[in-house]
């Protein structure tokens, strides 16, 4: 049985949003040692959040 694209959008947000935790403990080594680092991990883990809030099933239920 195949997924329909609300179950694959709700799997695909848990998986970005544990990404962006890494991402948040990767940033959060760098403070205080490098804050190009820090800054980059932070931005990057802002975007997947980004990503993860626009990946929402509409009204119809079509991804947008």
């Amino acid at each position: 049985m195949s997924q329909s694209e609300r179950q694959i959008a709700g799997g695909q947000r848990r998986t970005l949003r544990a990404m962006r935790e890494r991402l948040l403990v990767m940033a959060e080594a760098w403070d205080g040692v490098d804050e190009f680092n820090r800054s980059q991990l932070t931005e990057l883990s802002d975007q997947v959040e980004k990503v993860a809030t626009e990946l929402v099933a509409d009204q119809d239920g079509s991804i947008g």
